[in-house]
């Protein structure tokens, strides 16, 4: 796949392919918690963490995906992709197609 084949589409939601990325992984993946999102970007050697950290929270800020506090353990936030998020990846999955 080809990142500007959809940079388009994230001109329009006015994000960064970072945040793209993440929003992917948690989309395939399902929930994740910070720690774990963090550490699949840094085994994967495509961003440290703490650059990894900046564009999970700025997808939360685009709306893109939504966090909620763990009930057993109040330090844990788990990350799931918000209705603007499904909204986004249909439209990438449709650039795709029409390549």
């Amino acid at each position: 796949m080809n990142a500007f084949i959809t940079q388009h589409i994230r001109d329009k939601y006015r994000i960064e392919w970072q945040e793209e990325y993440i929003l992917g992984m948690v989309n395939q993946l399902g929930s994740m918690s910070t720690m774990r999102i963090l550490s699949l970007c840094d085994k994967q050697n495509l961003m440290s963490p703490a650059t990894a950290h900046k564009y999970l929270k700025n997808a939360v800020r685009h709306k893109l995906l939504t966090q909620k506090r763990n009930k057993e353990d109040a330090r844990g936030v788990e990350f799931t992709v918000a209705p603007k998020g499904d909204q986004f990846l249909e439209e990438v999955k449709h650039a795709h197609v029409r390549k």
